[in-house]
C-alpha cells in the first residue's frame, strides 16, 4: 500500500483511489446501461468488497459528480473528439473518459498527469479497441490543457464530495 499527501496535507492511499477508479467505471457504465436509473444500479457484491472504505468513498463522489456534471462532462469530451462524437464511443470506452473528464474537471486534488495516466491504464486494461487508451490521452490531454486555470470548472459547484 502506498501513501502520499496530496497537496492540502491529507494522506491518501494510492491504491484505494486506483481502485476506486475501477469501481467508478463499473458504477458509471451500469448507471448508462440501465437507461440513467439510479434505482437500477448494479454492481456486484464482491466487487464492492474488494475497494477498501476509501476507495469506495472516491468511487461514489466520482460518480455523484459525474452524474450531477453529465451535460458538461459529455460536452467537454464531445468537443475534443475527433471526427467522432461521444455517443459512436462504445459504453465503456465513454464511462472511462467521463470518469477522467470529471476528475481532471472537478478534482482539483489530483494532479492532472496523475489522473490522466489512470484513466490511460483503465483503458488500456479495459478498453474496447487497441487504440482506445491512445484515443483516452489525446481527448484527456486536450481537456487537461484547456483546463489549466479552472476556466472549464468554473461554474461547477465545489468538488466538496471529491474530497
Amino acid at each position: 500500500m502506498t501513501v502520499a499527501e496530496d497537496s492540502s496535507g491529507v494522506r491518501r492511499n494510492r491504491g484505494a483511489r486506483t481502485k476506486g477508479r475501477v469501481l467508478a467505471v463499473q458504477l458509471v457504465y451500469s448507471y448508462e446501461q440501465n437507461r440513467y436509473q439510479d434505482d437500477c444500479q448494479f454492481v456486484p457484491e464482491e466487487d464492492l468488497r474488494n475497494v477498501d472504505e476509501e476507495g469506495r468513498t472516491f468511487a461514489f463522489s466520482l460518480f455523484e459528480l459525474f452524474k450531477a456534471q453529465r451535460p458538461a462532462v459529455d460536452s467537454a469530451i464531445d468537443k475534443r473528439l475527433v471526427n467522432w462524437t461521444i455517443s459512436r464511443l462504445a459504453v465503456i470506452d465513454r464511462a472511462i473518459l467521463r470518469l477522467g473528464a470529471v476528475e481532471l474537471l472537478y478534482c482539483r486534488d489530483t494532479p492532472h498527469k496523475v489522473a490522466i495516466n489512470e484513466y490511460i491504464e483503465l483503458a488500456k486494461r479495459y478498453g474496447t479497441e487497441a487504440n482506445t487508451a491512445r484515443l483516452v490521452n489525446g481527448v484527456l490531454d486536450r481537456i487537461a490543457k484547456d483546463n489549466k486555470g479552472g476556466s472549464l470548472a468554473d461554474n461547477a459547484p465545489p468538488p466538496a464530495a471529491a474530497k
